[in-house]
């Protein structure tokens, strides 16, 4: 096998979680703005660091927004959030057979500790690398050179599974391959080695 360490972005790749995402955006931006945005407005913001999309938005205490989106992030995260079909016995098979599984996200390390959906994984993950562990973010190479390193292992034997450009920008920013999650179809313009719409597929770029 060509890799020894796969790096999982996790909204949109391995959790579904756009819906949680958006919907509490907004209603953080209509309590605290007064504004009423359609969720499909705020997918824009999906994959950046929270506290730089509440920065692009505007708000006049960002502290004190980030906070309340959290709030309601969870509060709508157990109804709304779940892991695509397929990537848990992906992720099995993957360890099964040896490989190293990491993360690299533009989540912080609380957004990351807090989600239920990765406690049956948290134990194979080995290598993680949230927004709080770089100074810089993606699409900016920093993370998954964080990732490599943290890991000890070259870039060369690392391979970024992401669903944006901006994952397959980090990921070619620092030299490591990427394969792009097209599971809610193929987003236009994203560069990849390697493009997967099911776990079937990922496990036969992975494996082979």
């Amino acid at each position: 096998m060509r890799y020894t360490h796969i790096a999982f972005d996790l909204d949109g790749t391995l959790i579904d979680t756009q819906d949680t995402f958006t919907y509490s955006f907004a209603k953080t931006i209509l309590e605290l703005k007064g504004e009423v945005v359609s969720p499909d407005d705020l997918v824009r913001y999906f994959g950046l660091p929270s506290m730089t999309g509440v920065e692009m938005v505007g708000f006049d205490n960002p502290e004190g927004a980030l906070e309340l989106w959290e709030k309601y992030y969870r509060e709508m995260a157990d109804t709304k959030s779940k892991p695509y079909p397929g990537v848990h016995e992906a992720l099995t098979a993957i360890v099964a057979a040896g490989l190293h599984l990491g993360v690299i996200t533009s989540r912080s390390r609380d957004e990351f500790d807090y989600d239920r959906n990765l406690n049956p994984w948290r134990p194979w993950l080995e290598t993680v690398i949230c927004a709080d562990d770089t100074e810089r973010h993606k699409p900016d190479g920093e993370p998954a050179e964080a990732f490599a390193l943290k890991a000890g292992v070259p870039v060369e034997k690392c391979l970024y599974v992401g669903d944006t450009l901006m994952d397959a920008q980090c990921a070619s920013n620092a030299g490591m391959d990427f394969a792009l999650a097209c599971w809610n179809g193929v987003p236009a313009g994203v560069p990849a080695a390697y493009r997967f719409a099911s776990a079937d597929e990922l496990l036969k770029i992975i494996l082979s």
